[in-house]
Protein backbone atom coordinates (compact mmCIF):
# COMPACT_ATOMS: atom_id res chain seq x y z
CA UNK A 1 0.00 0.00 0.00
CA UNK A 2 1.29 3.44 -0.93
CA UNK A 3 1.61 5.85 1.99
CA UNK A 4 -0.61 8.39 0.19
CA UNK A 5 -3.53 5.98 0.50
CA UNK A 6 -3.75 7.30 4.07
CA UNK A 7 -5.75 10.51 4.20
CA UNK A 8 -3.37 12.95 5.88
CA UNK A 9 -5.43 15.88 4.58
CA UNK A 10 -8.58 15.11 6.54
CA UNK A 11 -7.63 16.13 10.08
CA UNK A 12 -6.58 19.73 9.29
CA UNK A 13 -9.72 20.20 7.19
CA UNK A 14 -11.94 18.79 9.93
CA UNK A 15 -10.27 21.09 12.47
CA UNK A 16 -10.93 24.13 10.29
CA UNK A 17 -14.54 23.04 9.75
CA UNK A 18 -15.05 22.65 13.50
CA UNK A 19 -13.51 26.05 14.27
CA UNK A 20 -15.55 27.75 11.56
CA UNK A 21 -18.78 26.07 12.67
CA UNK A 22 -18.12 27.27 16.20
CA UNK A 23 -17.37 30.81 14.99
CA UNK A 24 -20.59 30.91 12.96
CA UNK A 25 -22.55 29.67 15.98
CA UNK A 26 -20.98 32.38 18.13
CA UNK A 27 -21.81 35.10 15.59
CA UNK A 28 -25.42 34.00 15.37
CA UNK A 29 -25.79 33.70 19.15
CA UNK A 30 -24.19 37.10 19.70
CA UNK A 31 -26.55 38.68 17.15
CA UNK A 32 -29.58 37.49 19.14
CA UNK A 33 -28.61 39.50 22.22
CA UNK A 34 -26.73 42.44 20.80
CA UNK A 35 -27.48 45.94 19.70
CA UNK A 36 -24.17 45.95 17.83
CA UNK A 37 -24.75 43.00 15.51
CA UNK A 38 -28.02 42.07 13.82
CA UNK A 39 -28.80 38.66 12.30
CA UNK A 40 -28.30 39.75 8.67
CA UNK A 41 -24.90 41.24 9.41
CA UNK A 42 -23.95 38.08 11.30
CA UNK A 43 -24.91 36.01 8.24
CA UNK A 44 -22.85 38.32 6.05
CA UNK A 45 -19.85 37.81 8.33
CA UNK A 46 -20.51 34.06 8.36
CA UNK A 47 -20.06 33.97 4.56
CA UNK A 48 -16.33 34.54 5.17
CA UNK A 49 -16.16 31.44 7.36
CA UNK A 50 -18.09 29.40 4.80
CA UNK A 51 -15.73 30.72 2.12
CA UNK A 52 -12.60 29.85 4.07
CA UNK A 53 -13.87 26.31 4.60
CA UNK A 54 -14.84 25.90 0.95
CA UNK A 55 -11.42 27.09 -0.23
CA UNK A 56 -9.82 24.60 2.17
CA UNK A 57 -12.13 21.93 0.73
CA UNK A 58 -10.97 22.93 -2.73
CA UNK A 59 -7.35 22.54 -1.59
CA UNK A 60 -8.23 19.09 -0.21
CA UNK A 61 -9.67 18.08 -3.60
CA UNK A 62 -6.60 19.39 -5.46
CA UNK A 63 -4.37 17.52 -3.01
CA UNK A 64 -6.35 14.34 -3.61
CA UNK A 65 -5.77 14.72 -7.35
CA UNK A 66 -2.06 15.10 -6.67
CA UNK A 67 -2.04 12.02 -4.43
CA UNK A 68 -3.83 9.94 -7.07
CA UNK A 69 -1.35 10.98 -9.72
CA UNK A 70 1.72 10.32 -7.56
CA UNK A 71 0.41 6.82 -6.90
CA UNK A 72 -0.45 6.25 -10.57
CA UNK A 73 3.01 7.40 -11.66
CA UNK A 74 4.58 4.99 -9.16
CA UNK A 75 2.61 2.24 -10.92
CA UNK A 76 3.73 3.37 -14.37
CA UNK A 77 0.24 4.66 -15.20
CA UNK A 78 -0.74 7.95 -16.83
CA UNK A 79 -1.93 10.92 -14.80
CA UNK A 80 -5.63 11.63 -14.52
CA UNK A 81 -6.83 15.18 -15.19
CA UNK A 82 -8.22 17.15 -12.25
CA UNK A 83 -11.63 17.75 -13.78
CA UNK A 84 -12.00 14.09 -14.73
CA UNK A 85 -11.64 13.23 -11.05
CA UNK A 86 -13.92 16.09 -9.98
CA UNK A 87 -16.62 14.75 -12.31
CA UNK A 88 -16.37 11.24 -10.89
CA UNK A 89 -19.29 9.91 -8.91
CA UNK A 90 -20.31 6.34 -8.23
CA UNK A 91 -23.86 7.53 -8.86
CA UNK A 92 -24.31 7.70 -12.62
CA UNK A 93 -25.66 10.81 -14.29
CA UNK A 94 -25.20 13.13 -11.35
CA UNK A 95 -23.94 16.36 -12.84
CA UNK A 96 -22.49 18.47 -11.57
CA UNK A 97 -20.99 16.36 -8.82
CA UNK A 98 -20.64 17.50 -5.22
CA UNK A 99 -16.91 18.06 -5.76
CA UNK A 100 -17.58 20.23 -8.81
CA UNK A 101 -20.09 22.20 -6.73
CA UNK A 102 -17.60 22.66 -3.87
CA UNK A 103 -15.01 23.83 -6.40
CA UNK A 104 -17.49 26.30 -7.91
CA UNK A 105 -18.46 27.66 -4.47
CA UNK A 106 -14.79 28.14 -3.57
CA UNK A 107 -14.12 29.89 -6.88
CA UNK A 108 -17.15 32.11 -6.31
CA UNK A 109 -15.82 33.11 -2.89
CA UNK A 110 -12.37 33.92 -4.28
CA UNK A 111 -13.52 35.82 -7.37
CA UNK A 112 -17.05 37.23 -6.96
CA UNK A 113 -15.79 40.67 -5.93
CA UNK A 114 -14.07 40.91 -9.33
CA UNK A 115 -17.38 40.42 -11.17
CA UNK A 116 -19.27 43.63 -12.01
CA UNK A 117 -21.87 41.19 -13.34
CA UNK A 118 -21.90 37.41 -13.23
CA UNK A 119 -19.77 36.03 -16.04
CA UNK A 120 -20.73 33.19 -18.31
CA UNK A 121 -18.10 30.76 -17.04
CA UNK A 122 -18.05 27.21 -15.72
CA UNK A 123 -18.22 28.36 -12.08
CA UNK A 124 -21.42 30.32 -12.67
CA UNK A 125 -22.95 27.55 -14.80
CA UNK A 126 -22.47 25.08 -11.96
CA UNK A 127 -23.82 27.51 -9.34
CA UNK A 128 -26.91 28.09 -11.46
CA UNK A 129 -27.48 24.32 -11.75
CA UNK A 130 -27.89 24.43 -7.97
CA UNK A 131 -30.19 27.49 -8.17
CA UNK A 132 -27.58 29.91 -6.88
CA UNK A 133 -27.70 33.16 -8.82
CA UNK A 134 -26.57 36.74 -8.41
CA UNK A 135 -29.81 37.30 -6.47
CA UNK A 136 -29.13 34.58 -3.90
CA UNK A 137 -28.58 35.98 -0.43
CA UNK A 138 -25.70 34.27 1.36
CA UNK A 139 -24.78 31.93 -1.52
CA UNK A 140 -22.03 30.10 0.37
CA UNK A 141 -24.36 29.24 3.25
CA UNK A 142 -27.05 28.20 0.77
CA UNK A 143 -24.57 26.10 -1.22
CA UNK A 144 -23.24 24.41 1.91
CA UNK A 145 -26.79 23.60 2.98
CA UNK A 146 -27.51 22.07 -0.43
CA UNK A 147 -24.51 19.79 0.10
CA UNK A 148 -24.95 18.79 3.74
CA UNK A 149 -28.43 19.95 4.72
CA UNK A 150 -29.27 22.53 7.37
CA UNK A 151 -27.01 20.85 9.88
CA UNK A 152 -24.72 23.61 11.19
CA UNK A 153 -21.59 21.43 11.48
CA UNK A 154 -19.43 22.06 8.43
CA UNK A 155 -17.60 18.77 8.98
CA UNK A 156 -20.32 17.33 6.75
CA UNK A 157 -18.33 18.82 3.87
CA UNK A 158 -15.36 16.72 5.01
CA UNK A 159 -17.53 13.61 4.83
CA UNK A 160 -18.50 14.47 1.25
CA UNK A 161 -14.85 14.86 0.27
CA UNK A 162 -13.56 11.87 2.21
CA UNK A 163 -16.16 9.65 0.55
CA UNK A 164 -15.21 11.02 -2.88
CA UNK A 165 -11.51 10.49 -2.14
CA UNK A 166 -12.12 6.86 -1.17
CA UNK A 167 -14.15 6.26 -4.34
CA UNK A 168 -11.54 7.94 -6.54
CA UNK A 169 -8.76 5.88 -4.97
CA UNK A 170 -10.75 2.67 -5.49
CA UNK A 171 -11.26 3.45 -9.17
CA UNK A 172 -7.89 4.98 -10.14
CA UNK A 173 -5.38 3.59 -7.66
CA UNK A 174 -6.09 -0.14 -7.68
CA UNK A 175 -3.10 -2.27 -6.73
CA UNK A 176 -1.37 0.69 -5.05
Amino acid sequence: MHYLNSDFRSTPLRTLCTSSSNAIDELMEFSKNSLLLDGLTALEYAEYFYGAVLVACQAYAVGTVSDVNVIRESQGKEKVQKFELYKYSVYPKIEPTDVEFINALANYFKHHDEWPQWPNNETVKILRRFDITEKTEFPLKVGSEKLIGYYPDLRGLCQVLETWRMQVFQKWCENA
